[in-house]
């Protein structure tokens, strides 16, 4: 038996995101699915602009597995959809 086993995986990742897209954007379309615990739209170093991806984060499996589609359209951008690595829930 493992001596420390990782945490069951809540965490989505969003790829194709605008470059105008805020977190409260993203916790409006997602947090229909369950509550939301954290947002993170990672910026570059040098420019500050948005990398064109983010995380969520949910406190409970089931808000993940509830998200079985892996593409959808978040204003005019396909929005394409993966869970994170860990532990399955």
């Amino acid at each position: 038996m493992a001596r420390y086993l990782r945490p069951p995986n809540t965490s989505l990742f969003i790829r194709n995101i605008s470059d105008d897209s805020r977190p409260e954007d993203l916790r409006r379309e997602f947090g229909r699915y369950g509550p939301i615990v954290d947002v993170y739209i990672p910026v570059d170093f040098y420019t500050r602009r948005p990398r064109g991806f983010a995380y969520i984060q949910y406190p409970l499996c089931a808000s993940v597995r509830c998200l079985s589609v892996s593409e959808f359209i978040m204003g005019e951008l396909p929005v394409k959809l993966d869970v994170g690595g860990g532990r399955e829930c």
